[in-house]
């Protein structure tokens, strides 16, 4: 039963994976909204495959990890071929090993990631509105008004305090706004497809194909199915319209792997983008997922930011709407995001242009050299715990931290340890025993408030659990004593005697201390919170 808001505080326009989670977001914070979307229907392909582990937190916030993971592929090896020769490979298992919950790549094809979200906003009575297209809007000091076509042809008005644009790399909502969308374009033309392939290849394996005419990946999906992207051929460049039998004629023999592509259940022609929006945010509209940045597919971070993008706004927009909050938070949004983008778009660009230059010196350097030095490199990372853990880190977007943020200033009070979490940063995945059972200190953060974790005696947490009462409506508290349980935690976190953490709802660091008294606490929370 579709929960039909005639007047939302939020209208969400597209309905991909970033949108989606917006609405999840804002449906388990009791905020109203509307999410449309022109197509008639979810994705119905691989798309944007790879869950990376910082969403899968995200997930597990909404109770949907375990779904997504007994869905998909959790990828055990990466295998790269030069030229045909033998495979140099990575081992996976280990390499997010005591970092979090979900220490790998999940390969879960888009359509089922949607289905999962579309399936939790079921259960609060929402729904994906389909067939219905943004027109125009306008917006003022008060809200936002939309016109909008319905199935039918007809228009609709809506009224909302805030837009949120989902719609995608050609966003209606950013154009409309005239914020230039910076970047480029890259000439060299890509394809993907979903098939059912006959290769010798293992069912939880990554793989990665160069040779002198081409460079492909291969990735494993359900059903012994297969998704296959890549470059094509400079000879096709300029054919008007690229076809399954173009990619197809001779594909084996172009990447020297001994394989025979089925016919496509998806395929698709694409140019990878790297771009961000000038501004994630304009008065009382916000740019999300691909509306707000694109990256190149290297990496698999595209869907993933987005993700994030949504569980950093939902939770302030939250707050600001319900009055709890003023609206100079809402822009830490872009102040936070924008800066991940842009480090992001660095990376992944110099990583494709890499794996897709024609150069001839980066060829040569890619088909020769590389193998050479990843066949050092590979048995170091695998042995080295630090080293595979730094990697992990920068592709699973664990190692995403805020601390330059205006919200991360003047949040720590007292002498830290220089290795213990700070502000801005992810709180840190670290077991500890409680009444005998094994616990994960990010559970305790694990929902939609604010989480104040208070390190002290019973006798010296009083000035702190006032302050919880008189802030019980977005934050919710709890004592973590001293004892031989809680002594690595203590020592992770640079507490001695007493203090306390602070955790954003999105599990960052808001604040932390290590001394008594509440004054820098109680400064802190009133600068944005009303």
């Amino acid at each position: 039963m579709q929960n039909t808001i005639t007047k939302p505080q939020v209208l969400i326009v597209g309905a991909g994976p970033s949108g989606l989670m917006m609405a999840c977001q804002l449906a388990l914070r009791g905020i109203p909204f509307r999410i449309i979307d022109k197509k008639d229907h979810p994705a119905n392909y691989s798309g944007a495959l790879i869950v990376q582990a910082r969403s899968l937190e995200i997930f597990d916030q909404l109770g949907i990890a375990s779904n997504a993971i007994a869905q998909g592929i959790i990828a055990h090896q990466v295998n790269i071929i030069f030229n045909g020769k033998k495979p140099v490979s990575l081992d996976l298992t280990n390499i997010g090993k005591g970092l979090t919950r979900f220490p790998y790549l999940l390969m879960l094809e888009q359509t089922k990631t949607e289905k999962l979200l579309i399936d939790y906003l079921l259960d609060f009575g929402y729904s994906v509105e389909r067939e219905k297209e943004l027109l125009r809007f306008t917006q003022n000091k008060d809200g936002v008004t939309a016109v909008i076509k319905l199935p039918d042809g007809t228009e609709e008005t809506i009224s909302a305090s805030y837009l949120i644009a989902a719609d995608g790399g050609n966003s209606l909502i950013r154009k409309q706004l005239n914020i230039p969308f910076l970047g480029k374009t890259h000439q060299l033309s890509l394809f993907v497809l979903d098939n059912k392939a006959e290769v010798d290849l293992p069912s939880n394996t990554l793989t990665f194909l160069f040779s002198e005419n081409a460079s492909s990946g291969i990735f494993p999906l359900t059903g012994e199915r297969w998704r296959i992207d890549g470059t094509i051929l400079r000879k096709l460049k300029d054919k008007e319209t690229v076809t399954f039998n173009d990619i197809g004629e001779r594909f084996a023999q172009r990447i020297r792997m001994n394989i025979k592509l089925g016919q496509p259940e998806w395929f698709s022609v694409f140019h990878a983008h790297q771009r961000y929006a000038k501004s994630f945010r304009d008065n009382r509209c916000f740019l999300i997922g691909d509306a707000a940045h694109v990256l190149s597919p290297v990496g698999a971070q595209g869907m993933n930011s987005g993700i994030q993008d949504a569980s950093n706004l939902a939770w302030k927009l939250s707050l600001v709407i319900k009055s709890e909050a003023n609206d100079s938070l809402l822009n830490t949004y872009h102040a936070e995001r924008q800066s991940i983008a842009k480090q992001l778009i660095r990376s992944t660009d110099r990583a494709f242009r890499f794996v897709s230059s024609e150069n001839l010196i980066a060829k040569k350097l890619r088909l020769y050299v590389a193998p050479l030095l990843l066949k050092i490199l590979f048995p170091i990372i695998e042995k080295q715990q630090s080293i595979s853990n730094y990697l992990f880190k920068g592709i699973s977007q664990t190692g995403i931290n805020y601390r330059k943020s205006s919200f991360s200033s003047r949040t720590s009070s007292g002498n830290f340890p220089i290795n213990s979490p700070k502000p801005g940063y992810r709180l840190p995945y670290i077991l500890f025993e409680e009444n005998g059972k094994t616990v994960n200190i990010q559970d305790k953060a694990n929902d939609a408030r604010f989480h104040l974790l208070i390190f002290a005696p019973q006798t010296s947490a009083i000035e702190f659990r006032t302050i919880a009462e008189e802030y019980k409506a977005i934050l919710s508290a709890e004592m973590i004593p001293f004892n031989s349980g809680t002594t690595t935690l203590y020592k992770k976190l640079g507490i001695k005697h007493e203090g306390c953490y602070l955790i954003r709802p999105d599990l960052h660091i808001a604040f932390r201390s290590n001394q008594s008294g509440t004054a820098h606490f109680n400064q802190f929370f009133n600068q944005y919170l009303s």
